[in-house]
């Protein structure tokens, strides 16, 4: 059996993947469809869906169902019933972004906040106990919960986004083990500076990226290239059943162990910086 017919075996015959339109979500439907599984792609916008639809049936003639769907959205846990009713998804990728750019959390309404924790702890938590339960039942499977070096420090202008994607990390971990008793795979997937539309859309200025936070705080130097979205998700698939956490790219692999071995407040002081150098924001003193 080929390695495509095994990843199909275990994780086949439907992926379905939240955020899957543009950037690394495209690119986990494109990996995933030439492995010979067919999709359910979900995503808040519709046009660039369909786009990315119907160049995947043309390229590998798998079966492709698209919904428009905003997994912030009350009433998350019933729509996701009725999409993967009669469809046995063996693969979950929970990859939906936001373009929260930066600002101090008061600066904005709470709303804002709420609708980060919502797309990146509320929906994760209700796909993955939905689909989940599935895979329980068959005994195979697999979960990817895309998160970002941003989980592995809080920082100024970022704090919601930041804790909603440590909370990702976390979750991860945790059912890492527990669909482990029963034979499904999870990885958690640590996603640090991309080329990706949404990044674009967020206001980040490529040149500088996480590990600047991590070199800040007495980790080594590093190169701030953007990494490419095939990449990130050729690491995932590669790493998905070998363990709870991937970070993905050398350049990150060595910024969070800088970011996880410094003091705290000497990491929340160097991302704040890092952060505001991103965006292009003036940086105020914390007040003795």
């Amino acid at each position: 059996m080929s390695s495509s017919d095994l990843f199909h075996a275990r994780y086949g015959p439907w992926a379905l993947i939240a955020g899957g339109s543009e950037g690394i979500g495209k690119s986990f439907a494109m990996q995933l469809a030439a492995r010979g599984l067919d999709l359910l792609l979900l995503a808040r916008r519709g046009g660039p869906l369909e786009e990315t639809a119907q160049e995947i049936r043309e390229r590998f003639g798998v079966q492709v169902v698209t919904q428009t769907l905003d997994l912030t959205a009350s009433g998350l846990d019933s729509a996701v019933d009725v999409l993967t009713d009669n469809r046995e998804i063996g693969l979950l990728v929970c990859n939906a972004g936001a373009t929260h750019g930066a600002a101090m959390l008061l600066d904005r309404p709470v709303d804002a906040a709420l609708a980060l924790v919502r797309l990146n702890c509320v929906a994760p938590l209700v796909l993955s106990h939905a689909v989940g339960a599935q895979m329980r039942t068959r005994g195979r499977g697999g979960v990817i919960l895309v998160s970002s070096m941003a989980g592995l420090a809080g920082g100024a202008f970022i704090a919601a986004y930041a804790a909603s994607k440590a909370f990702e990390i976390v979750l991860a971990e945790s059912l890492w083990y527990e669909f482990g008793t029963a034979g499904v795979d999870v990885l958690g997937l640590i996603a640090g500076a991309t080329a990706t539309p949404a990044m674009l859309r967020s206001g980040m200025k490529f040149g500088t990226s996480d590990d600047d936070a991590a070199r800040a705080a007495g980790g080594p130097a590093t190169s701030t290239v953007p990494m490419d979205p095939d990449q990130v998700v050729r690491e995932a698939l590669e790493h998905l059943g070998r363990g709870p956490i991937h970070v993905a790219g050398d350049t990150n692999r060595q910024a969070a162990s800088g970011l996880r071995s410094a003091p705290r407040e000497q990491v929340a002081a160097a991302m704040s910086a890092a952060v505001a150098e991103m965006y292009g924001i003036a940086l105020p003193a914390r007040l003795p």
